[in-house]
């Protein structure tokens, strides 16, 4: 694994009258393809002989928003690659669009995915539907998808979210000439 970069967030608190606390680790890696981010964090509590034992761990995302709501960004890149394109960016847009026979439309999901608002989600959905109709071997539904991202700019948007989101981890954006 190639580490590029990382930071961390902890914060102790109290619920239920038991001391807590929350570990949140931020990174930008490579595990031998394109460097993609990710967010994970881990709460442990503390016992009566103030040892501390483990709570629960990973993708414990909105237990990190509701302490860290500021990271809501990175939360949103996790498993995005460094230029921001979600992993599996146009399959998954089809497949939460509901242009798979094994998941129906999901318009909350694919926004999410996507991240965009479930009513530009909605246009993405009807530009499909009017532009690409029915899909071949030569119009996949994948391939639909990724020329509608296109089409809308999200590659741009993605790439300036990513931005921001390296900046959160203190990379510093090479300035090009």
């Amino acid at each position: 694994m190639s580490l590029l970069a990382a930071k961390e967030w902890n914060k102790v608190f109290m619920q239920d009258g038991v001391k807590h606390r929350i570990k949140v680790r931020a990174q930008l890696k490579s595990l031998g393809q394109a460097p993609y981010f990710s967010i994970t964090g881990k709460i442990d509590w503390q016992a009566k002989n103030n040892r501390w034992m483990e709570g629960s761990g990973g993708c414990i995302h909105d237990e990190i928003l509701q302490h860290f709501p500021h990271l809501q960004l990175l939360v949103e890149m996790h498993l995005s690659y460094e230029d921001g394109v979600p992993m599996h960016a146009y399959a998954n847009a089809a497949y939460f669009a509901g242009c798979t026979k094994y998941q129906k439309r999901d318009l909350t999901m694919l926004a999410k995915h996507l991240r965009v608002s479930e009513s530009l989600a909605e246009t993405l959905i009807e530009y499909v539907d009017q532009f690409y109709g029915e899909f071949d071997q030569i119009t996949t539904p994948e391939q639909a998808w990724e020329d509608t991202c296109f089409d809308h700019s999200l590659p741009e948007q993605w790439l300036e979210q990513a931005k921001v989101a390296k900046s959160m981890l203190n990379i510093v954006q090479a300035v090009s000439a």
